[in-house]
């Protein structure tokens, strides 16, 4: 049934079953959710280091009934009439509140309708516009209200927000203002100082704001009925604090559990501390050097444990709420989600009082068999009005948009794009924040190589420990240089060691957010690697009979890691035609031969993932096998191979390759009892690929160089070192050629008018890397109406790694590993030119081949993933 227009207007409708909310309802749910998400402590934390004014209950009281006004743009009377029948209206509730602050006789209506006294709260009219406008952001992005000439301005100025005969606009939000002083009496009673006038607190308020209306629209917790407001306000007071505990946002009840677990690593992992995980389990959760942590250690060196007893040291004592941890691959998250989650039920072994452990990864989202009630909803279960079609489009669509409910839970693994979205520029950005503020955050696979990521990801964690919050950083080989720019965070006067000294510096090593550095040097086992380069680079395929035949053939696995997808590709129907590789020798899923990269479906790359754990893992038969792939296999995957053959990259992500090289003991083949990287090299000089003005030649950048891995500076010192030094001991070395290939000294030693002219044109492009993303940092620092976002959106989130562009099929179809497919992810640059609300159409399939077409774009399927068809 329709409401009464006559008696109250409608903040909740829906047209399944015709009831409807009322708009004082609804406001009143979102703003006792808001006071109760108040009183928790990590939130209550990070408000309190967002200003200096000191901040009391009744400063609460009085930004809850500020919640209470955060939908009243629906009491426009267009708005009001969308659910008429036959009434198509395009009105919304964000814009159309332009009027009331541009035309002077309705924002007079305005004032008088808010609540009594409202304009003493603050300590500036400034602050008072930009805490108003933080209110009215609750979709995602700031708004200024201030353009008269977009959208539906005349008529909600001159119709919508005029009364008709029964309906008056001000009256509904003079309702929710009267009943503000019965909800929160304390903010009308009290003398306080006024509220906070800081801009960052501003935007903590803008993200709670978001974060109660996605709750109180749940209607699990906050059903749609029509109920007196005394009623709602009775059940709202006792279901907040309920939903805070099923979503995961108050932790409370699971510190005792936690604290019975025990209060050591020991005890808590029920085996004797690798030196790194010792190094963290003596460090005092309450001191100040101990917020930023940056370990250094060899694959296998147990850091994911170290992290995870951090968390809970940190969790015991009160100082976090909940984890997040940081992939940079999703197939590195769904890979660490299984140990998390692990961990999480052996601390919590009755699952009525355990936390859920979520997966927030797009298109792999899992959320530990919990029901529907533990999450934040989804926008259609929230009956959350989408004012913008191309938002609702593009929220749905763009594989990144989707997890950002899910960082609400206690315990969150995911990729490290969706922490990065938390400070840019583009949607719900605030929603994340102050859903990671609570959180320990640890970045785990932390690299240097991408400037662009580098200074994002400084952004995200200058912000984190500026609010107080706690970050552990994880790398098996960061070095020197972006160790001091992480430290600088917290301590600006740290200064980078000269080359000699960075090779010296202990490792493994634990780094405090004094800059601190302790050894953590471990007794584990050491191995020898040799690096054989072969001039292949440009003719892959020459090592299938040469090389990987012969080892096959002796019974040895086999692991090809190659730059791109095309080359991974050519290599792999190389070996597929050869006469000297059996058919059984290759790498299987589901009984089909195939390589292993990006560009599989979400259900087919799970099961991919599986079969390769399977068959090269730790616990996986003998046996000769060829594994040829990209770089997903070089990170997370606990897999095993007796010889590595790889493209040349730069060493960091070369010791990252190696690590899955004799990486378990095992009895190896004859002629393989010795780990040996094969080296993919060119057959001439890098400079050679060089013009004049520093460019990096076309057929460089088709095998990576200066395309996946821009600065050729770092294969060149890369290539030299392995020339120097053949036979390495891992971890030993681990230092010596990080730093020889990523230090300033280092990069700038090449001589040569093409490597000057390249090293500026890297350097410049590394500047413009760094405004960029200064360009899109979010602008905590400006009040509400100054900033605006120039959220290109989807180059936001493309360059974030969460270009993965997520269509529908027109109808269901059977991948060749045997998974229906009811969408498939497009890698951005691969996607049609202009989308629009598209679905991919099947126009072909049979015999292991599915033919798609999108628009301008034509694509096959198969047991070798995705393909554009020219």
């Amino acid at each position: 049934m329709a409401p009464s227009f006559g008696s109250q207007f409608w903040g909740k409708y829906d047209a399944k079953t015709g009831k409807f909310l009322s708009l004082l309802s609804h406001s009143l749910d979102v703003a006792i959710v808001f006071r109760a998400l108040c009183d928790l402590n990590a939130i209550r934390r990070t408000l309190a280091n967002s200003t200096n004014t000191v901040l009391v209950d009744e400063h609460m009281d009085r930004l809850a009934v500020l919640a209470m006004l955060h939908d009243i743009g629906k009491a426009n009377l267009g708005f009001q009439d969308k659910i008429l029948p036959q009434r198509h209206i395009q009105a919304g509730h964000i814009r159309e509140l332009a009027p009331l602050f541009g035309d002077e006789v309705l924002c007079g209506k305005l004032m008088e309708s808010l609540p009594r006294n409202v304009g003493t709260w603050f300590s500036s009219a400034e602050s008072a516009d930009s805490s108003f406008l933080a209110i009215f952001s609750h979709h995602g992005r700031p708004v200024s209200l201030t353009d008269t000439l977009v959208g539906n301005y005349g008529l909600a100025r001159d119709k919508w927000w005029r009364p008709d005969s029964s309906r008056d606009p001000f009256r509904a939000i003079a309702e929710i203002s009267l009943f503000a002083e019965e909800a929160f009496p304390r903010a009308f009673t009290s003398s306080i100082t006024p509220l906070p006038d800081e801009p960052q607190f501003h935007h903590r308020f803008a993200g709670l704001i978001m974060l109660a209306d996605w709750i109180g629209s749940h209607s699990h917790w906050f059903p749609i009925e029509q109920v007196s407001p005394v009623d709602r306000l009775a059940f709202d007071r006792k279901v907040s604090p309920d939903s805070l505990r099923a979503v995961g946002l108050d932790a409370t009840p699971l510190r005792p559990i936690l604290v019975g677990v025990g209060h050591g690593f020991q005890s808590r992992f029920d085996m004797t501390p690798l030196p790194l995980q010792q190094a963290v389990d003596d460090l005092d959760p309450g001191a100040q050097d101990n917020h930023l942590l940056i370990a250094e250690s060899a694959t296998g060196s147990g850091k994911t444990e170290a992290a995870l007893n951090w968390f809970c040291k940190l969790f015991v004592a009160n100082k976090v709420d909940s984890l997040y941890f940081a992939l940079p691959t999703r197939v590195a998250a769904r890979e660490l989600y299984e140990r998390v989650d692990d961990t999480i039920k052996r601390w919590f072994p009755d699952s009525e009082s355990r936390p859920a452990t979520l997966l927030a990864v797009p298109g792999y989202a899992q959320i530990d068999g919990q029901s529907v009630k533990r999450l934040l909803p989804d926008a259609e279960m929230a009956n959350l009005w989408q004012d913008d079609d191309k938002a609702r489009v593009l929220e749905r669509q763009w594989a990144g948009a989707t997890p950002k409910r899910f960082l609400a839970a206690t315990v969150a693994v995911g990729t490290i794009d969706q922490a990065l979205l938390s400070v840019v520029q583009t949607a719900h950005a605030h929603l994340r924040s102050v859903c990671l503020d609570r959180s320990l955050l640890v970045v785990d696979e932390v690299h240097a190589s991408d400037l662009y990521m580098s200074r994002l990801l400084r952004s995200l964690l200058a912000h984190h420990l500026r609010v107080g919050g706690y970050s552990m950083l994880l790398s098996a080989t960061l070095g020197s240089r972006a160790i001091t720019e992480y430290v600088q965070l917290t301590k600006p006067d740290a200064t980078l060691p000269d080359l000699q000294t960075a090779i010296k510096a202990p490792y493994p090593s634990l780094t405090l957010s004094s800059g601190r550095t302790m050894s953590t040097l471990s007794t584990q086992r050491t191995r020898q690697v040799r690096f054989d380069m072969r001039e292949w680079a440009f003719c892959p395929e020459e090592a299938i009979d040469q090389i990987v035949a012969p080892a096959l053939k002796a019974g040895a696995r086999v692991l090809v890691v190659l730059n791109t997808v095309d080359r991974a590709l050519k290599m792999f129907r190389a070996a597929e035609d050869s006469s000297l590789v059996d058919d059984a020798w290759i790498f299987t899923c589901e009984g089909e031969a195939c390589p292993h990269h990006g560009r599989f479906a979400p259900e087919d790359r799970a099961i991919l993932d599986k079969a390769v754990s399977t068959r090269l893992g730790k616990h996986s038969p003998p046996g000769p096998v060829l594994l040829i792939g990209t770089q997903t296999l070089e990170q997370s995957l606990d897999i095993d191979a007796d010889l590595l053959i790889t493209d040349l990259v730069p060493s960091d992500v070369l010791l990252q390759r190696v690590g899955r090289l004799h990486r378990h003991e095992r009895t190896r083949p004859s002629a393989y009892e010795s780990a040996r990287c094969i080296v993919l090299v060119p057959d001439r000089d890098f400079e050679t690929g060089l013009t004049n003005g520093g460019e990096v030649s076309r057929d460089f950048k088709r095998v990576g160089y200066g395309s996946v891995y821009e600065d050729l500076r770092a294969l060149e010192l890369t290539y030299r070192t392995i020339s120097e030094k053949q036979v390495a001991t891992i971890p030993e070395d681990n230092r010596f050629f990080v730093e020889r290939a990523t230090h300033p000294e280092a990069l700038n030693s090449l001589d040569g008018d093409r490597w000057a002219a390249h090293r500026n044109l890297v350097c410049g492009r590394g500047l413009a890397k760094e405004i960029t993303a200064n360009t899109i940092a979010n602008t905590f620092d400006q009040y509400f109406g100054e900033v605006k976002y120039d959220e290109v959106g989807l180059a936001v989130s493309t360059r974030l790694g969460a270009d993965q562009l997520t269509i529908p099929l027109d109808h269901p179809v059977v991948s060749p590993f045997g998974e229906t497919l009811f969408q498939m992810v497009i890698p951005g640059h691969m996607a049609p030119r202009d989308l629009g609300d598209a679905s991919l159409k099947v126009e072909k399939e049979g015999g292991g081949v599915i033919a798609l077409r999108c628009e301008d774009r034509r694509y096959q399927y198969s047991k070798y993933g995705l393909e554009e068809v020219s």
